[in-house]
């Protein structure tokens, strides 16, 4: 299946196309093939969503970059912080880390990364705080299907990046995390951490 947010990336490229096909075929492969390519790259894979109490969930298709103690510059407390890197050809797709509403967005970046980004800050019913910053360095920028004061439930859709890649999640700093860096992670299915409980 592909994407709905793909429709204005694909669509050009198919009419050039198909403009192309009787005076000059051997150019409309070239873009046929990139149509065929962009249709890929904007896959939506298909996910049944996990639903595991206390666990925060990977957002996206990635590798784990780095698991680190840091200062969260949005909530302005320690934190745990992992880094997820994307690949290209990795679905883009976002995934919520966990069920709770949605508190509020930050248009520009507070951490130490480079790039175009955007932070959500995701409040628990049990007063747990996460905040996703998603990095779109490449072409392309966040799609968000939530806005402010909505809920989502973990697991769920909330989100596209076009070319996405990285995602840094930042998490009470006693959050047990279950991944380490180089691990492979799958998005709204595998567990990278849980909450803190006594």
């Amino acid at each position: 299946m592909i994407a709905r947010e793909s429709f204005w990336y694909i669509l050009p490229v198919v009419i050039v196309a198909v403009i192309l096909q009787y005076n000059f075929p051997f150019y409309a492969i070239v873009f046929w093939v990139l149509a065929i390519l962009l249709a890929y790259l904007f896959r939506d894979s298909p996910n049944t969503p996990s639903s595991v109490p206390l666990a925060i969930l990977s957002p996206v298709d990635s590798v784990v970059k780095s698991v680190s103690k840091v200062t969260d510059p949005y909530l302005e407390r320690e934190a745990v912080c992992v880094e997820l890197e994307m690949a290209l050809t990795d679905p883009y797709t976002l995934y919520s880390v966990t069920e709770g509403k949605i508190t509020n967005f930050w248009m520009q970046p507070k951490g130490e990364h480079k790039g175009k980004a955007r932070a959500v800050w995701i409040k628990t019913d049990e007063d747990d705080d996460v905040v996703m910053e998603v990095y779109a360095s490449r072409s392309g920028q966040l799609m968000c299907y939530y806005a402010a004061g909505e809920r989502v439930g973990q697991g769920k859709k909330c989100g596209f990046l076009p070319f996405g890649s990285k995602v840094v999640i930042y998490l009470p700093e006693n959050s047990p995390v279950d991944v380490k860096s180089g691990d492979r992670v799958a998005a709204g299915k595998d567990i990278i951490a849980h909450w803190p409980r006594s």
